[in-house]
């Protein structure tokens, strides 16, 4: 092996242990949400091996059609892992059921053929079926990239916080720019293999300082709402001191209300508050204060005595500090847009 090879190694094989120090980290730590944590370590697992895997693939020409076609396997769970975990991350609710066991069954699938096909099959079964079978890999990949992708703007838009949307952001342009990496990989004669794990080792440490500098692992330290030791009791009536301050006081006109800032004037922590509002209005605190914020709106729409004013000017008086965030929560709650739900009223 020469020196450029070695330093090859050397470089790719980093990422992968990177990766498997982190993963080891998720799966022992009890800290923040352990099934999060769990799915995100299983991700990089699994993307070490994958990884792994090309790094022997590149250094050893006669590496047996098993352990390459389960490799190739893999990759069918990390759509499914990512798209998993970025649930466990926005919605605190989100519990592990056999019927998530649904989203790794062509996972499951193409291992079995992995661990079935062997050298002398390579040879004798058509190259068509190898075409479909690799068109199938990565487009399973990328479906639920773009289903993740779907899922985080959907989210967004309902109001989840800004560190939680740029850490899952982030990771979904790493695993992108790793399935571009692999989908090059299939050109091998203009793109060398080896570049894939290569890529894998830059993204991992490239995300890795990102999200230190910027304070996204906080995002990992969120605390399950089990641990969280409040009665039935100081939950209802925590509510509805909430619920008073936004029927009666209507708090929510405050374009500057935040968790933080209700928790200060209840006097409770921002986890309790969170985990209160969640539980019983089943929104999350954007959601939950947009919901009365968009209610405040129809109400002005149907005062006549507001028909001359601009629908800027009714979201600001319903207490939305854009008109964007306006309508994006005006059409997730009624299905219209504050426009056409306007001109309706004066049909």
């Amino acid at each position: 092996m020469s020196v450029s090879q070695i330093f090859l190694v050397i470089i790719s094989g980093l990422g992968v242990i990177h990766g498997l120090f982190i993963a080891l980290f998720l799966w022992t730590t009890k800290k923040g949400n352990s099934l999060a944590n769990h799915l995100l370590g299983t991700l990089l697992l699994v993307l070490s091996f994958r990884v792994g895997k090309s790094v022997f693939l590149e250094f050893h020409e006669n590496l047996e059609a098993k352990f390459i076609f389960v490799g190739l396997g893999t990759l069918m769970a990390i759509g499914p892992l990512f798209y998993l975990y970025t649930m466990a991350i926005i919605d605190q609710s989100f519990q592990w059921t056999k019927r998530q066991l649904l989203h790794f069954s062509p996972c499951f699938l193409a291992m079995l053929f992995g661990l079935w096909i062997s050298d002398s099959d390579m040879k004798t079964l058509p190259k068509a079926l190898f075409i479909v079978l690799f068109v199938c890999y990565y487009t399973h990949y990328l479906f639920y990239l773009i289903k993740s992708k779907r899922y985080l703007s959907k989210q967004r838009k309902a109001g989840i916080p800004d560190q939680t949307y740029k850490l899952l952001t982030l990771l979904l342009y790493g695993l992108f720019i790793i399935w571009v990496a692999y989908v090059l990989n299939l050109f091998d004669e203009m793109f060398p293999y080896i570049v894939g794990p290569i890529l894998y080792s830059i993204v991992v440490y490239v995300i890795s300082f990102i999200v230190i500098s910027k304070g996204y692992i906080q995002v990992f330290k969120q605390d399950k709402y089990k641990t969280t030791r409040v009665s039935d009791q100081q939950m209802e009536q925590l509510f509805s001191r909430v619920s008073r301050l936004m029927i009666e006081e209507k708090q929510f006109k405050n374009p500057e209300l935040t968790l933080k800032s209700l928790s200060e004037a209840l006097k409770v922590s921002t986890q309790v508050l969170s985990m209160v509002i969640n539980l019983k209005s089943q929104k999350n605190f954007n959601a939950f204060v947009n919901n009365f914020r968009v209610v405040y709106a129809i109400q002005l729409f149907e005062d006549s005595s507001y028909n001359n004013y601009t629908i800027s000017v009714i979201a600001y008086e319903a207490g939305f500090n854009s008109i964007s965030s306006f309508n994006s929560a005006f059409k997730k709650q009624t299905g219209k847009t504050p426009q056409i739900y306007r001109q309706d009223l004066t049909e």
